[in-house]
């Protein structure tokens, strides 16, 4: 009883053009016709594509839904508070109205959706188009004349349609620079092909030539070897002749030379041995002068060792002695006569005075 009094009571404060209300969560029936309604107003509104007041419109009847949605919603988050205890009851009529609205919102806005999405299939098409367009003015080195034509008739058959829309004028833009490109590039093509063509006949005409030219030099240079080599057989023949004749001078010469080579190693054996009996008497000589020169060196080294050491001692010893005399000296001028000075300065050399050494 009290909630159907407190349904009674906002049913009261909903305007009647106004079926959004609090109402509709527990009367099915006032929303199956507040839902009619929104429906019917959907089913009303125009669906025109082709402007943009006709858009709008969809876009309205669409927003018009989810707004009474929300109003529902305010409603219900009011009651929810007020009645917690119908909490699950609310909140169950809910959730079929919200579904039943998402959906007659979808249904209502899919025209505009499908536009959307075929507009936006249209532009990926449309750009797809304009990029392949200026793709095909990059001429590469495969590229041959007969390539560049057939690409460029590809893209003159291009149509720039109403589907282009905004992007027809890039279109139309890409088309003639692209087909600009691809003919300044035939023409170069066509003209290097030319080019490459007669420099190839020129080419086929000068190799003819050479062969010919080869064909005839080594037509020649076959006679001249054919003459050559009947020279040469002659020549030989005549060598051999000749170098059979020497060979028998120069045997019996060589007989001749043996015999007298043999007389002349036979005289020089003869010298050899004289002379090597000279030279070992002469080394024998030299021995006997380098052993007296090699004694007296000794000698002489070994006396002037013995000097040289003599030497060495004597200015040692007078070194010593001017040492000492300098040493008596200065020990005298402390009043020490000559002899005291004497005895101290031979204590200081032999070591006899403790931590005072004398130095030479």
């Amino acid at each position: 009883m009290a909630i159907a009094a407190t349904i009674e009571q906002s049913s009261a404060l909903v305007p009647v053009n106004n079926a959004a209300a609090a109402v509709v969560l527990f009367d099915n029936e006032k929303f199956d016709a507040f839902y009619a309604k929104l429906k019917a107003d959907i089913d009303a509104t125009p669906v025109d594509l082709s402007t943009k007041k006709g858009r709008d419109a969809i876009a309205s009847a669409a927003a018009k839904v989810r707004s009474e949605k929300a109003s529902i919603d305010r409603d219900r988050k009011r009651l929810t508070q007020e009645w917690r205890d119908n909490t699950a009851l609310v909140n169950g009529a809910w959730k079929g109205i919200e579904a039943r609205l998402d959906d007659l919102a979808i249904a209502a806005r899919k025209p505009l959706t499908e536009w959307e999405q075929a507009e936006k299939a249209r532009i990926d098409r449309c750009n797809e188009i304009i990029s392949d367009i200026h793709g095909a003015a990059i001429v590469t080195l495969d590229d041959t004349a007969e390539s560049v034509r057939l690409r460029g008739m590809k893209i003159w058959a291009i149509e720039i349609g109403g589907e282009f829309g905004a992007l027809a004028h890039d279109a139309e833009q890409a088309k003639s620079a692209t087909i600009a490109t691809l003919q300044a590039a035939l023409a170069r093509l066509k003209k290097e092909e030319a080019e490459r063509a007669e420099l190839e006949k020129l080419r086929a005409a000068e190799a003819q030539r050479l062969a010919k030219e080869q064909a005839e030099r080594e037509a020649r240079e076959a006679e001249d070897r054919a003459a050559a080599e009947a020279r040469a057989a002659e020549e030989r023949r005549i060598a051999a002749e000749k170098a059979e004749q020497e060979r028998i001078e120069r045997a019996r010469a060589e007989a001749a030379e043996a015999e007298r080579q043999r007389i002349q190693r036979e005289h020089e054996e003869a010298l050899a041995v004289e002379r090597r009996r000279a030279e070992e008497a002469e080394r024998a000589r030299h021995a006997e002068i380098d052993r007296i020169a090699k004694e007296e060196a000794e000698r002489q080294a070994e006396a002037e060792r013995i000097a040289a050491e003599q030497a060495k001692r004597d200015a040692d010893q007078k070194h010593k002695t001017a040492v000492m005399k300098a040493a008596k000296e200065a020990i005298m001028t402390c009043g020490a006569d000559e002899e005291t000075a004497k005895k101290i300065v031979l204590l200081i050399r032999s070591g006899d005075v403790p931590n005072v050494t004398m130095r030479f």
